[in-house]
C-alpha cells in the first residue's frame, strides 16, 4: 500500500488537477449543455476548488521540520466526498433514466428550500419571517406540481417494497412535516457515501464485489479519520501534534487522504468523459493518465486488501 513516495504522490495529484481543469475549462461556458451537465459542471467546480486548496496546503518537499496542516486537508477531503455523493446521485449513477434523474433533482431542490426555511427559523430573523415563507410556499407549490407530473414519480407506489431508496416518497405525504424532516436527514439524496464508493469501485472493477466487506470496513475507517477533524474530536486534538510535522510514521494516513481526493476527482472526470468521449483526445496526456492510474491502483489496494 505504502510504496509510493511523496514526490510521486504530488505528481499524481498534480496530473489529476491538470485533467480536471481541462475538463472544466472545456465545458463550463458551453451553451449546448443540458440541465444535468450544467449541474455536473457546477459541482465539479466545487470539487476542483477544494482540491486546488488541498494542493496549496501540501508542502512541496518534505523533511522532519516541515510544518503541515493535515486537519485542513482532512476537512476539505471529507467535503469532497460529500460533493461527489451529490454529483453521482443527481447526474451520474448507472441505469437511471432521465425521468428518475429529473425527480431526484426536484426533490433536491425541495431539500434546498427546507434547509433555507430551517435556517431562517433557527436564527429568528423577524424581518424576514413575513416575506420568505410566501416565497418558499410559491416555490414549493411549483415543485410539487413538477414532481407530481414526473413520470417516474407516478410509478413510485408500484416500485417493489424491497427497493428502499424511495421509501420516503412512498410512505410520507409530499412536503408534509414528516417528509421534510426525513429529507433533511438524508441531506436531499437517498444514498449513502459508502454506497456511492462501492458502486463506483464495482462499476470500474466488477471483481471488487468479492472484497465488498473489506472495502466497507476500510472506507468507514478512512471516513471516520477525516470526520474526526471536521468535528474537532478528542482523537483529532490528541493527534494534532503528530500531524503538525511530516513524520514518516504518519505518512500512510497522509497518503490515503490525498489518494482519496485523487479517486473522487478521477471518478467525476470519468463520469463526464463517458458523456463527452470526444474530450478524451483533447485532454489526453498519457503521462497524466498513467500517473492517475498508479494512484488509483494504490488507493483501491488499500480498500480491498486486509492488513
Amino acid at each position: 500500500m505504502y510504496k509510493l513516495d511523496y514526490p510521486m504522490l504530488l505528481k499524481i495529484f498534480k496530473s489529476t488537477l491538470i485533467i480536471t481543469n481541462k475538463i472544466f475549462n472545456s465545458l463550463y461556458d458551453s451553451e449546448t449543455l443540458d440541465a444535468r451537465n450544467k449541474l455536473r459542471i457546477r459541482i465539479l467546480y466545487i470539487m476542483k476548488l477544494r482540491s486546488e486548496t488541498i494542493f496549496k496546503i501540501l508542502p512541496q518537499s518534505i523533511n522532519a521540520n516541515v510544518s503541515f496542516d493535515f486537519p485542513s486537508v482532512a476537512i476539505l477531503t471529507r467535503s469532497l466526498i460529500e460533493a461527489y455523493r451529490v454529483f453521482y446521485y443527481l447526474t451520474s449513477e448507472a441505469n437511471i433514466n432521465d425521468s428518475e434523474f429529473e425527480l431526484r433533482y426536484l426533490i433536491f431542490e425541495a431539500y434546498n428550500i427546507f434547509e433555507r426555511e430551517k435556517m431562517l427559523k433557527s436564527m429568528e430573523a423577524e424581518e424576514l419571517i413575513d416575506e420568505k415563507p410566501k416565497i418558499f410556499e410559491e416555490e414549493l407549490q411549483k415543485l410539487k406540481f413538477q414532481i407530481e407530473s414526473n413520470n417516474f414519480y407516478k410509478q413510485i407506489k408500484s416500485i417493489s417494497q424491497e427497493n428502499t431508496k424511495y421509501k420516503l416518497l412512498r410512505d410520507k405525504a409530499l412536503f408534509s412535516q414528516g417528509f421534510k424532516n426525513e429529507l433533511i436527514n438524508f441531506k436531499g439524496c437517498f444514498i449513502k457515501d459508502k454506497e456511492v464508493v462501492l458502486k463506483r469501485l464495482i462499476e470500474k472493477e466488477p471483481e471488487l464485489q468479492k472484497s465488498q466487506t473489506t472495502i466497507e470496513y476500510r472506507y468507514e475507517y478512512l471516513y471516520k479519520l477525516l470526520s474526526n477533524y471536521v468535528h474537532i474530536s478528542a482523537y483529532s486534538i490528541s493527534e494534532l501534534p503528530n500531524y503538525s510535522y511530516f513524520k514518516d510514521e504518519f505518512y500512510a494516513e497522509i497518503l490515503k487522504t490525498i489518494l482519496c481526493t485523487v479517486f473522487y476527482l478521477y471518478v467525476a472526470i470519468e463520469d463526464i468523459l463517458n458523456s463527452f468521449p470526444q474530450l478524451r483526445e483533447y485532454i489526453g496526456n498519457q503521462e497524466d493518465y498513467s500517473n492517475i492510474r498508479v494512484g488509483i491502483g494504490v488507493f483501491i489496494n488499500f480498500l480491498k486488501i486486509p492488513k
